[in-house]
């Protein structure tokens, strides 16, 4: 525990005054947490970084965002000096304390600095923690000073419930390399508008990685909109695994899709657009549905860069009466987004078992109405980018078995390792260039996880 010395000395520092210091940077990311906490989405919780200079909002995003990576960590760190843990409401100690622990431990950041600025971050509301925030964070740093790092222990920043779905899924060894992919930052995949665009632009960049004929992997962050292409809207920012549902369509759509007359495709639950962009690149007859407006005008931005075209549709899809059938529909129905936690990692804070059960439900209505949408002899494909197999490969059973009118097709152009059962299943403890299960060199990068599996409607 922390010593009454120690504590002294947190009581005694005064806070900064006047004028913007780092420990405003502080302030700001411990708020960011706090109201993750609380149940905030990172997204909504980024509203809070317009209070400070351009030159700290990177910082305060990536003290925040390496915080939600080790919560778990850091939590089980910081009990060891604390008799009980601190509030996470009204005020914004606890996010403080985390943020601190977050540069000490996973950050580099020189300990004289993370202690006092996070200490002198600190306001009123907080000033009952002040010295016991400044006391855990000096034992901490008096700890690595003699026993090195904290051993990493990356189980620790998944509930366990979620653990024990995901183990029981996928096996031990998969679930460790999941978890350690949700403690790293990953890296930034592109998806192309054309194979020839995606092959110029590894050609230019030493480093880009290709991993299929459209996707390309830079090892970097940063503002996309200074690479080479963003302005021509030559690509689009997407997930690797993400673009596998639209490329299932695709190998089927070839057959009976002609630049003269296209195939028309339904995507619904499109927001925030990357599957419509691919299938306009591709020269389908896109119609795109969304619920929500201001994730339409997302899409509607990102098809005007690209210089694409689609119909936009703003409606409930349980609601919605569509004019005519479709030749496929593509349903990336809500869910979990378990999934994409290496790129969320807030997520992991807000979710629940219970959750999952209701999003089935969910999913289930969604998959019904979508059947009335396709053309006889037209395709379905279903797809969720969630790891938990309730939400997928469950989902996709019970569909066949309540749909006689439809059957499963054998998917095309799948790299063997992420075809199971007749369906696309990745995780992130896959890469797309790898022979098997994917559990060697995770300094590469993982994918995000997804499910989808295409049924075709039975009929002439």
């Amino acid at each position: 525990m922390v010593s009454q010395a120690d504590n002294a000395k947190g009581k005694n520092a005064s806070p900064k005054k006047g004028g913007r210091g780092k420990g405003d940077t502080r302030r700001v990311a411990g708020g960011m947490l706090a109201a993750i906490t609380r149940g905030k989405t990172l997204d909504e919780a980024r509203d809070r970084l317009s209070d400070l200079p351009d030159s700290e909002r990177n910082l305060a995003d990536a003290m925040v965002q390496m915080a939600l990576r080790h919560y778990g960590e850091i939590n089980a760190l910081t009990a060891k000096h604390l008799k009980r843990a601190l509030p996470l409401r009204p005020h914004i100690a606890h996010g403080l304390l985390c943020i601190g622990v977050a540069q000490l431990v996973y950050m580099n950041v020189p300990a004289h600095a993370a202690i006092h600025e996070t200490v002198a971050a600190t306001g009123r509301r907080e000033q009952p923690f002040r010295g016991l925030i400044n006391a855990v964070l000096r034992q901490i740093e008096r700890d690595i000073q003699a026993d090195g790092l904290p051993k990493p222990a990356p189980r620790e920043n998944l509930p366990e419930w979620m653990q024990a779905r995901f183990e029981a899924a996928y096996g031990g060894a998969a679930l460790d390399a999941m978890v350690t992919q949700h403690t790293r930052t990953p890296p930034l995949d592109l998806g192309f508008k054309s194979r020839e665009k995606a092959s110029a632009f590894v050609a230019a960049h030493e480093g880009a990685e290709p991993l299929n004929d459209t996707h390309v992997r830079l090892n970097r962050s940063g503002d996309v909109r200074a690479l080479d292409g963003f302005k021509e809207g030559d690509w689009f920012v997407q997930d690797v695994a993400a673009g596998y549902p639209a490329r299932l369509l695709e190998a089927e759509l070839a057959a009976i899709s002609t630049p003269e007359t296209p195939a028309s495709v339904l995507d619904l639950c499109a927001a925030p657009g990357g599957k419509t962009l691919q299938l306009a690149a591709a020269g389908y007859a896109v119609t795109a549905l969304d619920i929500s407006a201001n994730r339409l005008a997302r899409v509607k931005e990102n098809l005007k860069r690209t210089k694409l075209k689609a119909n936009l549709v703003k409606a409930d899809a349980l609601n919605w009466q569509s004019p005519k059938q479709f030749d496929a529909v593509l349903l990336d129905a809500p869910c979990s987004a378990s999934g994409t936690m290496r790129r969320h990692p807030d997520l992991v804070l807000n979710r629940h078992e219970g959750y999952i059960a209701k999003l089935a439900a969910f999913q289930q209505q969604l998959l019904a109405r979508a059947t009335d949408w396709v053309k006889p002899g037209g395709f379905l494909c279903y797809a969720v980018c969630s790891l938990d197999p309730e939400e997928g490969e469950a989902q996709a059973q019970a569909f066949l078995e309540t749909h006689a009118d439809f059957r499963v097709v054998t998917p095309q152009n799948l790299p063997a390792h992420l075809t199971h059962d007749q369906a696309f299943r990745s995780t992130p403890a896959d890469h797309p260039l790898a022979q098997a299960r994917y559990l060697g060199d995770m300094e590469k990068g993982g994918m995000d996880g997804f499910f989808a599996q295409i049924f075709q409607k039975i009929g002439a």
